[in-house]
């Protein structure tokens, strides 16, 4: 007579209890891999608007000191502000060129939190001679 040897019972429960853990910690690892490539899909997304808009000031659209905003689509905005730049510059009136500071941020809402890029630049605007009259 030959006795059949297999896994008991409580050997098979312990051994799904294990792997049930494992498939739920590899399941957390792929959720949040996913949930940092979509946020780094929108980082990227937010870093190429807010290059466009920064290139466009003083090009397609004035470069006039103060604040602006919009929005880009129904996920993200942005705002700009423009202001002088004065530290270490020389006078303006002596080399008709003037430096302004310009920031811009685009924003949205991410999963838990409003979520930003910010860029700045600085770049010169010529100023008008004194006597000519804006011409």
């Amino acid at each position: 007579m030959t006795a059949q040897r297999g896994f008991s019972l409580l050997e098979i429960l312990v051994a799904f209890a294990i792997l049930s853990v494992s498939l739920g910690v590899l399941l957390q690892v792929f959720a949040t891999g996913l949930r940092n490539a979509g946020a780094a899909d929108d980082y990227t997304q937010a870093t190429l608007y807010a290059e466009s808009i920064l290139a466009a000031i003083g090009k397609e659209t004035p470069l006039a000191e103060g604040n602006h905003s919009g929005p880009i689509n129904e996920q993200f905005s942005w705002r700009s502000r423009i202001s002088p730049y004065l530290e270490g510059m020389p006078d303006p009136e002596k080399t008709h060129v003037r430096a302004y500071r310009i920031e811009v941020e685009v924003f949205w809402t991410g999963l838990a939190q409003q979520r930003s890029v910010a860029l700045e630049t600085l770049r010169l605007a010529p100023v008008e001679p004194p006597g000519t009259g804006g011409r």
